[in-house]
C-alpha cells in the first residue's frame, strides 16, 4: 500500500535561531532558514517504476525535495520545504504512464494539505472543539468496575453531584460511560462485558438527569452500542464517544440520523481482553494514523461527514508504555496525518503508573503533565477524571501553544512552516 506522511518538522524559528550564533544578521538568518529542509516526508510502498522516478527526479532537479534516505522496498524519506513536496507530488500526478505515480502524487499532496491546514472544528452542543482553547471533558463513570472510580457514581444523584463538581472545576463536556473497557494486561485488571439492557439502564437515567439539571454543558455518551447511543441521545446526549471507532454500522447510522450529534472514533487494535497482545506495530504512529483515517472514511461512507468527527489515538488501548509515550511525543504528526481534531484520554492510565511508579489514585500530577504534552501537540479535547487537578495545566499549555498560531504547524504564504 502506498503511504505518505510527515515524519518530522523543523520549526523555522529554531532554524533561524541556530544561524544567529554563526554571525548571520536577522534578515540573512531568515532568508537562509527559509531555504533549509523543514518538512520530512516518509513515502512507502512505491512500485519499482515510481520509486525509480522519484529517485531520478529528486537527484536532477534542485526544486524538488532532497532524497535523504531510501529506498527499502520502495520507501523514501524526502526532506524539503512544503512547496518542494507539493511540486514533486504535482509532478508525479502528471505521469500516469508510470505505475503508481499518480496515486503517490495524490498521497503526497494530501499529506501537504493536512500538514498545512488547521483541521476543521467540530461542534459539540454549545462548545466547539479545535477552534481555539482546549476543551476539558470530565469523566462520569456509572460503572461498578471502572479502573479509577468504579462504583462511586452509579446512583443518578451521586453522578449528578460529581458532574456538578466537574463543571464547577471547569469541565466543558461531561462524558458518561456505563461499561468499563479496562484492558487486560500489566496495567489493567480486565474487561467484563455487560448486556445492552444493563448498559442502557446505567446511562440513560443519568444522562436525562444531567441534561435537565446542567443545561449549559454538553453531554457525551461513552458507548459502542447503537441502542445505548439512541437512548442517550434521546435523553440529551450530543456526542457519541466510541472506543471501537464506529465499527458497528448500526451505531454509525444512529450518529448519521441525529445530525446535531458529534462523534469521536478511537483507535483500538482488538477487544479489551486481548488487546494487550496486539502491540507488535512496525510503525505505531503510521499504523494508528492509517487506522483512524480508515475509520473516518468508513463513517463518511455511512453518511457521517468528517466535520462531525474527532479522533482519539487510544492511549492505553493495545499499546505498550513506550508506544503510548511515542504517540504522545508525536501527536502533532498524527494530527497532520489524519486531519481531524484530536481527543486525548491519558487520565490515570497505566503507562503513567509505569513511568512514575504511582498507583491509580496518585496519578493526577502525571495526568496533568501528559495533558500539557498533548495540548502542545495540538490536542483539541482532553478527557480527565479530576478536572480541578488539570485545569491550570490546560490554561498554561493553551497560553503557550495557542498564542500565535493554534499550537501546530501551519503554512505561511511563502510556503514555509509556521
Amino acid at each position: 500500500m502506498i503511504r505518505a506522511r510527515f515524519f518530522s518538522f523543523d520549526h523555522p524559528d529554531d532554524l533561524r535561531m541556530a544561524l544567529r550564533p554563526l554571525g548571520f544578521p536577522t534578515a540573512a538568518a531568515s532568508f537562509v532558514g527559509s531555504t533549509l529542509a523543514q518538512g520530512h516526508l516518509l513515502v512507502s510502498g512505491l512500485p519499482p517504476a515510481t520509486a525509480e522516478l522519484v529517485r531520478a527526479t529528486c537527484a536532477r532537479d534542485e526544486t524538488m525535495p532532497r532524497l535523504t534516505a531510501g529506498d527499502r522496498e520502495g520507501a523514501f524519506l524526502l526532506s524539503g520545504r512544503l512547496e518542494q513536496h507539493k511540486r514533486l507530488g504535482t509532478w508525479l500526478q502528471q505521469r500516469p504512464d508510470v505505475e503508481g505515480a499518480f496515486l503517490t502524487g495524490g498521497k503526497m499532496l494530501r499529506a501537504c494539505f493536512l500538514a498545512g491546514e488547521r483541521p476543521p472544528p467540530v461542534r459539540i452542543g454549545s462548545r466547539v472543539a479545535g477552534a481555539g482553547r482546549t476543551l476539558i471533558m470530565g469523566i462520569v463513570n456509572v460503572t461498578p468496575d471502572s479502573f479509577s472510580d468504579g462504583g462511586r457514581y452509579q446512583a443518578p444523584e451521586a453522578a449528578l453531584a460529581h458532574a456538578r463538581a466537574l463543571v464547577e472545576a471547569g469541565a466543558d463536556i461531561l462524558d458518561v460511560g456505563g461499561e468499563s473497557t479496562r484492558p487486560r494486561g500489566p496495567y489493567g485488571e480486565g474487561w467484563t462485558p455487560i448486556s445492552v439492557e444493563e448498559e442502557r439502564a446505567r446511562v440513560e437515567p443519568v444522562i436525562r438527569l444531567l441534561a435537565r439539571e446542567i443545561r449549559d454543558v454538553p453531554i457525551s455518551v461513552d458507548t459502542s452500542r447503537a441502542a445505548v447511543a439512541e437512548a442517550a441521545i434521546e435523553a440529551g446526549a450530543e456526542m457519541v464517544n466510541d472506543v471501537r471507532g464506529l465499527a458497528d454500522d448500526a451505531l454509525a447510522d444512529v450518529v448519521r440520523r441525529h445530525t446535531h450529534v458529534a462523534a469521536c472514533v478511537m483507535h483500538t487494535p482488538a477487544e479489551p481482553d486481548v488487546m494487550a497482545e496486539r502491540t507488535d506495530y512496525e510503525d505505531v504512529l503510521g499504523e494508528v494514523a492509517e487506522a483512524l483515517e480508515e475509520r473516518v472514511e468508513a463513517a463518511r461512507a455511512r453518511g457521517v461527514p468528517p466535520d462531525r468527527l474527532l479522533v482519539d489515538p487510544g492511549f492505553g488501548f493495545g499499546k505498550t508504555a513506550d508506544q503510548n509515550l511515542f504517540l504522545l511525543r508525536n501527536l502533532s504528526l498524527l494530527g497532520a496525518s489524519v486531519g481531524r481534531p484530536i481527543l486525548v484520554g491519558t487520565s490515570r492510565k497505566g503507562f503513567l503508573g509505569h513511568v512514575t511508579g504511582r498507583p491509580v489514585h496518585e496519578r493526577d500530577a502525571a495526568t496533568a503533565a501528559s495533558v500539557v504534552a498533548a495540548i502542545l501537540g495540538g490536542a483539541a479535547v482532553v478527557r480527565v477524571h479530576d478536572v480541578g487537578a488539570c485545569r491550570d495545566a490546560v490554561r498554561l499549555a493553551d497560553a503557550v501553544a495557542r498564542a500565535e498560531n493554534g499550537g501546530s504547524f501551519f503554512v505561511r504564504g511563502d510556503g514555509g512552516w509556521d
